[in-house]
């Protein structure tokens, strides 16, 4: 309640400011007589390119990316910063109505292709529905929700767009900006270009001020608080969000100088010409989309793949990717690290569909050449990840989680101590030993099958599952409570476990607790 208390402020201040902005604009910044001719043709091309967005995926349904940007820029230095501001509300609404339209026309046309015979089924209808189709795509994920719910948001949205289109535009206006008028580089430079990169300047920062601010208060990081949770999560936004689009940020200049210049010299056919670097930047972000979606599936695959293959790492997988992240939030890991420790967690025990059934379900104690293919999963693990390019920064982390910080351990290395093992590795090293000791009985927040998923009646938290009788334990190690598991580890700091790593988990553990919500 506390952070949807604070989202309604910001809401409210992004609303005020937005009203703020474009009072200032119109004030500061006379609308030429002309302008509205203009705006139109401003309107129905930001229009088309807004019908072009790209979908970030399942993972961020509501998250779209759309390459409006630099008619955005450009307009706010051609039309001035009020007439920019029409153009993103006219913008905003006209693509809205184009999409939900088309995706309900392409509803209704599905139902009735869908009742007439396969063979009655014309050309131009499938063509039909094809167009429709893409021109409602970016509608699709949003038909099912609370209309009072996507009106904030898009009113939330909006305020963002006029505040940082606005405030370019007086950015611009402010540094003397003025199109070009003549073929002097100096001129050239100190009256158009170097205004024009304070607007994007100014519309950036504001951009992504807005959306840390926003992130930070409505997708907080569990365990991280204060001010050093604040810069994290601002951190992890930065090299996730921020960073994979820097070079098309740098291509989005070039494209909105190109079109302010061509529009103001040639009018509509500017925006012709313009045309294909907007289509070739969204293609660019289609493909990043794809290429990151392909990393999340494989993962996802390699996961599922285990947890078929031996039920019981379903809970544990996903505990030791959580434990893993927290460990490396509170070790206060490179931002990378933190963003690829929870697949490492995910994919450290891949190596073991190498080994044999028969051992991994054994209950009674193993035998030492039992324990010497147990051994062997690190090294093939690592040696299955190390056949995915995207996947190479945490092949090492996989394939040393069992070895030692006193160098003993598997696999065999040269070397008399664990110097050189990544602190990735010693941080999955500990969150696994922990899982396996505490056999999840106390970690979870509810006891559910991990071979069924059957969920007990009344918070039990039997042995095995009274549904389909699946143990709900390691089967070869007897579990050890909450303060054994712990001391276990205190036992073992400067040996089997990096001391550094045990430190942080203690404290971890006594400031958030270990109750876990990955079943």
């Amino acid at each position: 309640m506390g952070s949807l208390r604070v989202y309604r402020i910001l809401q409210f201040l992004s609303f005020l400011g937005a009203a703020a902005t474009a009072y200032f604009a119109w004030w500061c910044v006379p609308v030429p007589a002309h302008a509205w001719h203009s705006v139109a043709w401003f309107v129905l091309f930001a229009t088309l390119a807004e019908l072009l967005g790209v979908m970030m995926g399942p993972e961020d349904s509501d998250l779209e990316v759309t390459p409006t940007s630099p008619i955005y820029w450009a307009a706010a230095a051609v039309l001035g910063p009020f007439s920019a501001i029409i153009v993103c509300i006219l913008c905003g609404f006209l693509s809205d109505l184009v999409s939900s339209t088309s995706y309900h026309l392409a509803t209704s046309l599905d139902s009735i292709i869908s009742s007439k015979q396969t063979h009655c089924t014309s050309r131009i209808e499938r063509y039909v529905s094809q167009f429709l189709h893409k021109a409602g795509s970016t509608w699709e994920p949003r038909a099912q929700e609370n209309w009072f719910v996507m009106l904030n948001r898009d009113m939330m949205y909006m305020s963002a767009v006029v505040m940082l289109v606005g405030i370019g535009g007086l950015t611009y206006h402010w540094l003397g900006g003025v199109l070009l008028q003549s073929s002097n580089v100096v001129l050239s430079l100190r009256n158009f270009i170097l205004p024009f990169l304070g607007l994007v300047a100014a519309a950036l920062a504001v951009e992504w001020c807005l959306h840390l601010i926003v992130m930070v208060v409505i997708d907080p990081i569990p365990g991280a608080n204060g001010l050093y949770g604040v810069l994290l999560r601002m951190k992890l936004i930065l090299i996730e969000e921020v960073l994979p689009f820097a070079r098309a940020q740098l291509f989005l200049i070039v494209v909105a100088l190109q079109m302010a210049y061509l529009f103001s010299r040639i009018g509509v056919l500017g925006f012709i010409v313009a045309a294909m670097p907007i289509v070739a930047l969204r293609d660019f972000f289609h493909n990043w989309v794809t290429r990151r979606s392909a990393y999340l599936d494989t993962i996802t695959t390699l996961a599922t793949y285990m947890q078929h293959y031996h039920p019981y790492t379903r809970g544990h997988l996903k505990r030791v990717a959580e434990i893993s992240t927290r460990l490396a939030r509170e070790l206060r890991l490179p931002a990378e690290s933190i963003r690829h420790i929870g697949h490492a967690g995910l994919l450290h025990d891949i190596g073991k569909i190498a080994v044999s059934e028969e051992i991994l379900d054994k209950t009674s104690k193993l035998e030492p050449e039992e324990w010497e293919k147990i051994k062997e999963h690190p090294l093939k693990g690592a040696e299955i990840i190390s056949h995915l390019d995207f996947l190479e920064g945490i092949v090492d982390w996989i394939k040393y989680h069992h070895k030692w910080h006193d160098g003993r351990g598997y696999p065999l290395t040269n070397g008399s101590d664990g110097a050189n093992i990544p602190i990735e590795a010693a941080i999955i090293a500990v969150a696994d030993s922990f899982d396996a000791m505490t056999d999840d009985r106390e970690l979870s927040l509810e006891w559910i099958c991990d071979s069924c998923g059957h969920k007990p009646e009344n918070n039990e938290r039997p042995r095995k599952c009274p549904n389909c009788g699946a143990e709900k334990r390691r089967t070869y190690r007897e579990p050890k409570t909450l303060d054994g598991a712990i001391d276990e580890l205190r036992r073992g700091a400067g040996t089997q476990f990096h001391p550094r790593v045990v430190k942080a988990f203690l404290s971890m553990i006594e400031r958030d607790g270990v109750h876990l919500d990955a079943r």
